[in-house]
């Protein structure tokens, strides 16, 4: 959600010519391709418009020769830590590969761009704690709307509502940090 909230701030306004967008971006790391042609800098960038803000980590491509713009490659929902925040990796002059921890919340990377391949990899990959934990956050959603219903009807009969719905428990997962 907060993703697709995030993608809503950045992309709304300029899609359709709305409110002013405005923009703070942190400090970069940046990596340089093998052949000095790219550069790619992976940094924290959070906007806000009149009505909403959203945050997240983004990777763009820099051409060194100016033939091609800056492009926004990738996007992830900002981690607890700077630890967390993606790797980039170049395994040729055209080849990358965007490294996140196995639980980041990510949006796939753009395939290609300017003939650079961009790839992306799970540090720690266990897609079935991936699953899992996207199966908790979807419980907790359905918990918040069962409890919400929970208190209607509590509101409108104490004894005839029950007990409250229970919490769903939130697994307990390794984090995959990338270590390199």
């Amino acid at each position: 959600m907060r993703l697709s909230l995030l993608l809503l701030a950045l992309l709304a306004p300029q899609a359709f010519g709305a409110e002013e967008t405005v923009c703070e971006r942190s400090g970069s790391i940046t990596t340089r391709s093998p052949d000095g042609a790219w550069t790619a800098s992976v940094q924290e960038v959070a906007c806000a418009t009149a009505t909403s803000a959203g945050a997240g980590i983004t990777v763009e491509l820099h051409p060194e020769n100016g033939a091609a713009k800056v492009q926004r490659v990738f996007t992830m929902t900002v981690p607890r830590s700077r630890d967390d925040w993606p790797r980039v990796r170049w395994l040729s002059a055209s080849a990358m590969e965007i490294r996140v921890p196995n639980l980041a919340e990510v949006t796939p990377p753009i395939a290609e761009y300017g003939g650079v391949q961009i790839a992306l990899a799970y540090c720690g990959d266990n897609p079935e704690d991936r699953a899992r934990l996207l199966a908790y956050k979807e419980g907790v959603k359905q918990w918040q709307k069962d409890v919400s219903a929970w208190v209607k009807r509590r509101n409108e009969d104490a004894v005839a509502a029950g007990p409250r719905p229970p919490r769903p428990e939130e697994p307990r997962l390794p984090p995959g940090r990338c270590s390199d």
